[in-house]
């Protein structure tokens, strides 16, 4: 029968937890960026544009949804042409916003290339020990045949 170590399994999810951990470990304050400022309570992640010298502006949610559109009074001297190109550059700026602060939130990812790598190298190995269990498995149904 073939020799199959419950060691190599272990070890390979071992190595796979190695690779992870660094995901794990991280603060996920550490490394954001300074100049964005956080609300700490449960308020969603806000992005705010604005156009026409503050006279136009849009507030935008994740999922790109515009929750609010303030207007100055004053801006309605504006012709509809002039007043549709603030009311896009105020919603790409609110976008552009909310992209920013959500990237800052996030934790730095793990080197990916290797993350794959060991990923891959336990998918081999898995299916290698695998072959190894079927093979054993098939060999002492053939003797129980023969028997």
């Amino acid at each position: 029968m073939t020799d199959v170590s419950a060691n190599d399994f272990d070890r390979l999810f071992n190595d796979a937890l190695t690779a992870l951990r660094p995901l794990a470990d991280q603060d996920p304050t550490a490394e954001r960026d300074p100049t964005v400022e956080q609300d700490r309570t449960d308020e969603p992640i806000r992005g705010v544009g604005e156009a026409m010298d503050g006279f136009v502006r849009v507030t935008a949610t994740p999922g790109g949804q515009l929750e609010r559109v303030e207007l100055n009074p004053r801006v309605m001297r504006s012709d509809s042409e002039s007043l549709a190109q603030a009311f896009v550059a105020a919603s790409n700026a609110a976008l552009a916003d909310l992209q920013q602060k959500i990237s800052a939130t996030l934790p730095p990812l793990a080197d990916q290339q290797q993350l794959l790598e060991r990923l891959q190298e336990f998918q081999s190995q898995s299916v290698s020990q695998m072959q190894r269990y079927l093979k054993a498995i098939t060999d002492v149904q053939d003797r129980i045949d023969r028997d």
